[in-house]
């Protein structure tokens, strides 16, 4: 895959696409003044967000979201809000504007509602940072979920679909609003994942999706 950048250690991705990223986030703030991107949650991207959120510009131009969110309150372990609130807002990034995801944590369809006109100003971010799992999966596009093949394809911003695993309710941006960011990037760590990667067309993973519109597939086979 010739768009894969391959890093000798994790440290010295999370430099690079940190600042790699910053440098798109400035260059937006000063041709339209603001810049918007999507992260992805879970433990990988953790050190990255650190990395790019001691980075100084200005912050408080950038609006921050979720690629998805698993539907917990913002207090459990499982949140990808508290992850990006922790890691990347600290220091200079404390002043970005966040969009949540989950809003209303008790009613799932209601929420739906709620995270759309939240989510609104992603309808094409600057950058989007995704991630992938051991399946194949990417945001919350799970294989053999009919929620999540819908939401593949779904011109609606936003949707509620199933994990195979707890928290099982998922809440994603839909799948042409994820390729239509003006820059994505793909962070993956450890050598099955650059073999589940490579795999991903044949098998058709939801990843295979979205491919074409990577900007660069940022890896190390050190986790």
């Amino acid at each position: 895959m010739e768009r894969i950048i391959q890093f000798d250690s994790k440290e010295e991705l999370e430099k690079v696409l940190a600042k790699r990223i910053a440098e798109i986030l400035a260059k937006e703030i000063d041709s339209k003044g603001s810049a918007s991107m999507l992260l992805s949650g879970g433990s990988t991207p953790k050190k990255l967000y650190q990395e790019l959120g001691s980075i100084q510009m200005d912050w408080s131009r950038v609006h921050v979201g979720l690629v998805d969110e698993r539907f917990v309150p913002q207090e459990s372990p499982f949140s990808n809000e508290t992850l990006i609130r922790e890691s990347l807002m600290h220091s200079f990034a404390s002043k970005a504007q966040f969009h949540p995801m989950v809003i209303d944590s008790l009613d799932y369809e209601e929420n739906l509602k709620l995270a759309t006109r939240e989510n609104s100003i992603f309808q094409t971010p600057d950058v989007i940072v995704l991630g992938m799992g051991d399946d194949g999966h990417t945001a919350s596009l799970f294989p053999n979920d009919l929620n999540s093949e819908n939401a593949s394809h779904s011109y609606d911003l936003l949707a509620n679909t199933n994990a195979p695993n707890h928290p099982t309710q998922r809440i994603t941006f839909c799948g042409p609003i994820l390729s239509s960011g003006k820059h994505n990037f793909l962070m993956i760590t450890g050598e099955n994942k650059k073999k589940v990667l490579i795999e991903s067309q044949e098998k058709n993973y939801p990843i295979n999706q979205f491919m074409s519109v990577l900007e660069g597939i940022y890896y190390t086979e050190n986790v």
